[in-house]
């Protein structure tokens, strides 16, 4: 929400529609992020979640700014405040992985040493 504050127009509606798409992506990167194993509902469940929110953007366009939407100032705003907010957790979740690995994978390493 802060990241948006600091790369918005003087107009409100902009700092809203940034603020909510990165919130939509953010969520659906981080589901996507906790899912070992894709399930082909899993995959029309993310995909119906983002078609939702671009039904919703196309329905209430009074309160968004179409125009805006379409512009490339919107797009790197929107990209930049979604990897702001999700790379940390990538991080994080790559060095747990490394250092307290899965027991999976733990055994998966001793079957191989044999």
């Amino acid at each position: 929400m802060y990241g948006s504050f600091l790369l918005f127009d003087d107009d409100f509606i902009h700092v809203v529609s940034i603020t909510f798409t990165s919130l939509i992506l953010t969520e659906l990167l981080m589901v996507a992020l906790t899912i070992r194993t894709w399930h082909p509902l899993m995959i029309l469940a993310q995909l119906l979640s983002l078609a939702c929110y671009v039904l919703s953007l196309i329905v209430l366009k009074s309160h968004f700014d179409p125009e805006f939407l379409q512009s490339w100032d919107f797009i790197w705003r929107v990209l930049l405040v979604t990897l702001i907010s999700c790379l940390p957790l990538y991080v994080l979740k790559f060095v747990q992985v490394k250092c307290k690995p899965p027991i999976q994978q733990k055994l998966m390493q001793y079957a191989t040493l044999k």
